[in-house]
C-alpha cells in the first residue's frame, strides 16, 4: 500500500471511524528515526475501484443557434451548507466505463445528450490528495442543443439531489465566476478552469 513512501510508517493504518458511505482512517508515521511520531487522518469511500477513479466530472460544451455555452450545475452541498457552482458529474457504478458514467451523469443531472466524446484524461486526478484518495477523470463532451433530444432537457435526479442548470458563454466563463461567487461556492475545480481559459487567451 505505501511502497516508496519516503516515511517511516509506524504500524498499519487504523480505521477510526466505519459510516455507510465513508470510513475515517488514522495513520502513525515518522519522517526519520528521529523524528516525532505524527498522525495522519484521512477520508475514503467504501467502495474503491482498483483499476479506475472514483468518478468523473463533464466539460461540456453546449452548440446552439450559433452560440456555445458551457454546461455546469447549482447543486446544494451539505458540508458547505450551501450551493455550489460545479461541472456535471458523479460516481462510477460498478461494471461502468468512465466515459458510460460521464453520458449517464451529464444526462441525469442536465438533462442534455452528449453529441459526441472529445477526449477523457488518463490515470487518477486527486481532488483533495490531503484529506483522501478520492479521485476522477475528466471527460470532454460536445452537445447538439439544436438535436431533438436537447429540445426539452428533463433531469432525472435522486431524492437527495436539487440542482439547477446553468448555462455560461464560454467567453464569459471567468466574469461569470468571478461574479457569482459571492454569492455561492464555486468549485476549485471550475474555478481553476476559468483561470485556465483566460490565461490561454491573454498570455500564450
Amino acid at each position: 500500500m505505501f511502497a516508496g513512501c519516503p516515511f517511516k510508517i509506524m504500524e498499519q493504518p487504523k480505521f477510526v471511524y466505519d459510516g455507510k458511505w465513508l470510513k475515517m482512517r488514522e495513520l502513525r508515521f515518522r519522517k526519520s528515526d528521529s523524528s516525532p511520531e505524527q498522525i495522519w487522518e484521512s477520508v475514503h469511500r467504501q467502495t474503491v475501484p482498483t483499476s479506475k477513479p472514483d468518478g468523473v466530472d463533464v466539460l461540456a460544451t453546449l452548440h446552439k443557434d450559433g452560440k456555445k455555452y458551457f454546461i455546469l450545475i447549482k447543486q446544494y452541498r451539505m458540508p458547505m451548507a450551501g450551493m455550489c457552482l460545479e461541472f456535471p458529474a458523479g460516481l462510477i457504478d460498478e461494471g461502468e466505463t468512465v466515459e458510460a458514467a460521464g453520458l449517464r451523469e451529464l444526462k441525469e443531472e442536465t438533462g442534455y445528450t452528449a453529441t459526441k466524446i472529445l477526449s477523457c484524461t488518463k490515470g487518477k486526478q486527486g481532488l483533495s490528495p490531503g484529506l483522501t484518495d478520492e479521485s476522477v477523470n475528466f471527460m470532454i463532451v460536445e452537445v447538439d442543443g439544436n438535436a431533438p433530444e436537447n429540445k426539452d432537457p428533463k433531469q432525472k435526479l435522486d431524492d437527495g439531489e436539487i440542482i439547477e442548470v446553468v448555462l455560461v458563454e464560454c467567453d464569459r466563463l471567468l466574469p461569470y465566476v468571478e461574479l457569482i461567487c459571492s454569492e455561492v461556492y464555486v468549485e476549485s475545480i471550475v474555478y481553476a478552469f476559468a483561470l485556465g481559459m483566460n490565461y490561454a487567451q491573454h498570455f500564450m
